[in-house]
């Protein structure tokens, strides 16, 4: 007999619960995010407008969108922990890579969208891989952490190009990946899938942390990491160490942005908490932390998701309430697009 089928026409919500997956899409109009195991294209001006990819056969733990927007990735839990590379324009499955199991912590495309890194859970998978994109084959791998009794992955950043003892950029590619007790930095060789520095910890000494996002200074000298403490600890790339930290929230850190800065001496950082705040600090010579005044603004519930848009004047703002909200980097100004009926 014929089976009946029902056809999905409108989602309400997303997986707000899930840190950084919601995301501008680069063309200004859309917006990428998951739902169950859905991943969903949204136009902003209109959010009924929805396609859906479909392709896993679990829940989406972690999304990401390349800079241009050419690709989405997205990531499972489940036993098919798979990566799925779609093309956007399209709306296309392009690539899936079943390498990983029990789960995938999180996926994340280099500066120019030619390597991608998924990261598995831990316990259970602990494996890092690079994948090359003009081919979907593995570049590289290795294990996540060192101690999988004790630590795991949560974030991912990529820094664009290592650079040399003065400085300047090479060309190979530098990544930081962080999570329980663990925070440590990459350098790939992206020609022979070699490591030049694998999995290298920032020396911290005491100041141990979970670790739930991460975000690079502009001049990619220093790197920036949440934790589910409430504070924002910062390290020196060159001498892998901590320069500074900054209690920030009383909820713990959820996410955690660069936003645009007309002083090339230092950045300015804005952090969602686990209590519902939005912070804006900035970090002076990219390493003192410190407030900013009305620098704060309180949503309802978790701030989960971050992502500023392509002409860089709004940041869109996911909620573990599964609202979402777009905000104008100015003055913090916030309007609700949609989550509740």
């Amino acid at each position: 007999g014929i089976e009946p089928t029902m056809e999905l026409e409108h989602a309400i919500g997303f997986s707000g619960d899930l840190r950084k997956c919601l995301m501008f899409h680069p063309n200004g109009r859309d917006m990428v995010y998951a739902a169950g195991g859905c991943l969903i294209v949204a136009d902003l001006l209109d959010p009924h407008n929805q396609v859906f990819l479909r392709g896993h056969d679990d829940f989406i733990t972690t999304v990401d969108v390349s800079p241009s927007g050419r690709y989405i990735a997205s990531g499972q839990r489940g036993e098919n922990a798979d990566v799925i590379v779609w093309d956007f324009e399209e709306k296309r499955l392009l690539y899936r890579m079943q390498s990983h199991d029990a789960g995938v912590a999180v996926v994340a495309f280099s500066h120019d969208e030619k390597l991608l890194l998924s990261v598995g859970v831990t316990p259970g998978d602990n494996r890092l891989f690079v994948w090359d994109m003009a081919s979907g084959l593995m570049n590289a791998q290795s294990n996540a952490v060192q101690s999988v009794d004790s630590q795991n992955t949560m974030c991912a950043v990529w820094g664009g190009f290592f650079k040399d003892i003065k400085r300047r950029d090479t060309s190979n590619y530098m990544f930081a990946t962080a999570g329980k007790k663990s925070i440590r930095i990459w350098c790939l060789d992206p020609v022979n899938g070699a490591w030049p520095v694998m999995g290298e910890n920032f020396t911290a000494h005491s100041h141990i942390r979970d670790y739930t996002c991460l975000a690079f200074s502009h001049d990619r000298n220093h790197l920036f990491a949440g934790s589910t403490t409430g504070d924002v600890s910062c390290f020196q790339i060159k001498s892998k160490s901590l320069a500074s930290s900054k209690l920030c929230t009383q909820g713990g850190i959820e996410s955690l942005m660069i936003l645009p800065s007309n002083d090339k001496e230092s950045s300015s950082l804005l952090i969602g908490g686990g209590d519902g705040t939005l912070t804006r600090i900035v970090a002076r010579n990219h390493s003192e932390l410190h407030d900013v005044m009305n620098g704060r603004i309180t949503l309802k519930g978790k701030v989960t998701s971050l992502c500023i848009s392509s002409d860089l004047s709004e940041t869109i703002v996911g909620s573990a309430e599964g609202l979402m909200y777009r905000m104008r980097n100015s003055d913090m100004k916030t309007v609700k697009i949609s989550g509740e009926l």
